[in-house]
């Protein structure tokens, strides 16, 4: 019996094997996919159906490296901008956590804790909500789709060195850290104000009518006006999304331009 063999050229297995790295270390790196509820094996699997995908695509377009040890300064180039590109939506998922757990604790939930899947440990239930909305807006504005542009597009600059880390780029992101608590004050600066009036309320009431048991009478109030007013400022938060999706679209263009 005659059989044929496919000849795959050893530039192609080279190409496959640098985009198969880069998309998997981007999987494990970006916050939103980076969770426990993401299997290894999908990330996997999804990393190897992308890169043979792309590799013809960009077959005879790259100039990598004939032998894969000298993959490894590429690779380590693409862990260090992956890890730039993750940090920034870090620092927003750092921000609805921190919100929503003061949040929480001022209207009373701080009992109920749900396991965080993304950081690994245990959060009030009204950061979980958030984050689940959060996440429901990041697939409905298709970032993913940005993202996987950048993907491809950016193996271009990385294979050829074009891409140079320079010191606006660190100065940009040590200043945006503070985007954790600028995040948690856009997203429950209503709520918290609101219950600190509350507050306020309830000892001028406890003070002039000692026989009123404030403590009984501030639980169910707390909750109740708490969740009202959370689910009114619900609103605004397709607002501030778009707005830092729209840094983070500047982030990965200037990536792409550097």
């Amino acid at each position: 019996m005659n059989s044929t063999l496919i000849a795959i050229p050893p530039q192609d297995l080279i190409i496959f094997l640098f985009l198969f790295l880069r998309t998997l270390i981007f999987l494990f790196l970006f916050p939103l996919f980076a969770v426990n509820f993401f299997p290894t094996k999908i990330k996997i699997l999804f990393s190897i159906a992308l890169s043979l995908a792309f590799t013809p695509f960009f077959s005879g377009k790259l100039n990598l490296p004939t032998s894969i040890h000298l993959l490894i300064p590429l690779i380590f180039v693409d862990f260090l901008i992956f890890f730039m590109v993750s940090y920034f939506y870090r620092l927003i998922l750092g921000g609805l956590q921190l919100g929503g757990e003061v949040a929480g604790l001022q209207m009373g939930f701080g009992i109920s804790q749900t396991f965080d899947p993304a950081s690994g440990v245990a959060m009030p239930i009204i950061a979980q909500f958030l984050y689940l909305i959060f996440l429901l807006l990041f697939f409905t504005f298709d970032i993913h789709h940005y993202l996987i542009y950048f993907l491809i597009k950016s193996s271009f600059q990385v294979t050829i060195g074009e891409f140079t880390f320079g010191r606006e780029l660190f100065e940009y992101l040590l200043k945006r850290g503070s985007l954790i608590f600028e995040v948690a004050i856009k997203m429950f600066s209503a709520v918290l104000v609101f219950l600190f009036l509350i507050n306020i309320i309830l000892a001028v009431i406890g003070r002039l009518l000692p026989q009123i048991n404030v403590l009984f009478v501030s639980f169910p109030l707390t909750v109740g006006l708490g969740l009202f007013i959370f689910g009114v400022s619900l609103i605004f938060i397709p607002r501030i999304f778009t707005s830092y999706n729209k840094e983070f679209l500047k982030l990965l263009s200037f990536f792409l331009k550097s």
